[in-house]
């Protein structure tokens, strides 16, 4: 029933979001798209239906769009190439599921995707505060890390060390989070950490600096920068993604691509969710 009373909420708002793409369509565009999971037991916003993420990268298949990865996003920006409507398919946390459900129907379509890993949590015996009602929510390990890698169709990127909001800590602590998680992560897998989440959306100015001299980016929420060709390179570090949730489903997936839900995205910057 929640997801059902969400889901309607967001038809309502479709109208004037259709209404405004069509008045100011941006055109030429890179949209990352954020997940976390994808798990038809996990009865929570964040973990999309098998059948559902299935059907969206059915979807981008067959509408051809051209699928991304944060590296080619960063060249993108840099060299201010951006022509066309592009995805990236973003992971945030490092859940089992990406590799046991995600992945196969990813690697099925041949899409690249990049996942943003919490390395204090890897391997240990603590949970998500989220996921305190679930029980056990199983993480990917090191060596399926590492098999993932050897697949070649997924960067890793930093979601800091302990999943912290940045905006709470002193700056000993923000450096240690950033720093701490990339080094750990390139140590693993050897191979170079270009690429930031900040965990769920929040960030400050001193977070920022930092992110912006050690990665090539740093991805927020809906507070984040969209990625146009009038994008300017300063902002690498505070780049847009959108949520894919589980009462999305199908129609609104497409409104989510589509630029329709701005009604969504400006509610949720007032209220800062």
């Amino acid at each position: 029933m929640k997801f059902f009373i969400l889901r309607i909420i967001k038809y309502f708002m479709l109208p004037l979001g259709i209404i405004y793409r069509f008045l100011f369509s941006k055109g030429d565009e890179v949209i990352i798209l954020m997940y976390h999971r994808v798990n038809d037991k996990v009865m929570k916003e964040l973990s999309v239906k098998e059948k559902d993420f299935l059907w969206q990268m059915a979807y981008l298949k067959k509408k051809g769009y051209s699928v991304l990865t944060m590296d080619q996003v960063f060249k993108k920006i840099n060299s201010n190439k951006i022509k066309g409507r592009h995805i990236v398919i973003s992971f945030d946390d490092g859940y089992e599921d990406f590799t046991s459900k995600a992945f196969p129907i990813l690697k099925q379509y041949g899409f690249p995707s990049i996942l943003y890993l919490v390395p204090g949590y890897i391997e240990g015996d603590r949970d998500y505060w989220w996921d305190k009602d679930l029980g056990k929510s199983d993480l990917l390990s090191w060596k399926q890390i590492l098999r993932l890698k050897d697949s070649q169709l997924v960067e890793f990127g930093s979601h800091t060390l302990h999943h912290l909001d940045l905006n709470r800590l002193e700056k000993d602590q923000i450096i240690s989070e950033i720093e701490n998680s990339k080094n750990i992560i390139e140590e693993k897998l050897n191979r170079r950490v270009r690429h930031f989440s900040y965990p769920r959306g929040i960030y400050n100015k001193e977070a920022e600096k930092i992110i912006y001299k050690k990665y090539d980016t740093g991805v927020l929420i809906f507070n984040g920068i969209p990625i146009t060709p009038i994008m300017n390179i300063r902002y690498r570090a505070r780049l847009k993604r959108i949520p894919i949730q589980r009462s999305d489903g199908k129609v609104l997936f497409l409104a989510r691509i589509k630029g329709w839900l701005v009604l969504e995205e400006l509610f949720r910057r007032i209220i800062k969710i």
